[in-house]
């Protein structure tokens, strides 16, 4: 059996279960929120001038990015809770290298450290 190398950085058990109790949370408030944006109807107006119909036209597409930014954070949870369930949580996808506590503390389903998001951000800028 491997020797496993300590690591300032490596999760424990109990850092892993609160974290998923965390992401499980998030998950069901990013739900919530897009459950709550999906029963908001908005009305067609029969009478309107073009102002009225710019501003519903902006209200729809406001409720529509909030519902895509919804469903992106709930499939980010999603992927890493089955990092967590496959054990390999708190690794960065780029280097490999673990992601430090600190961003998984700010940012619970983040994908990269620091330094590959910072470097990924401005490849596709």
């Amino acid at each position: 059996m491997p020797i496993k190398k300590t690591n300032k950085e490596a999760l424990t058990a109990t850092e892993l279960k609160e974290i998923k109790k965390h992401l499980l949370q998030l998950k069901e408030e990013a739900a919530a929120r897009l459950k709550d944006k999906k029963d908001m109807d908005m009305p067609e107006a029969e009478v309107g001038d073009p102002i009225d119909d710019a501003s519903r036209s902006l209200d729809k597409e406001i409720l529509f990015e909030l519902s895509g930014n919804a469903h992106n954070t709930i499939e980010q949870i999603e992927a890493a809770l089955r990092k967590i369930d496959k054990g390999i949580y708190g690794t960065c996808e780029y280097c490999r290298q673990p992601i430090p506590k600190k961003r998984i503390k700010a940012l619970p389903f983040a994908r990269y450290c620091v330094n590959c998001q910072h470097t990924n951000e401005h490849r596709n800028h």
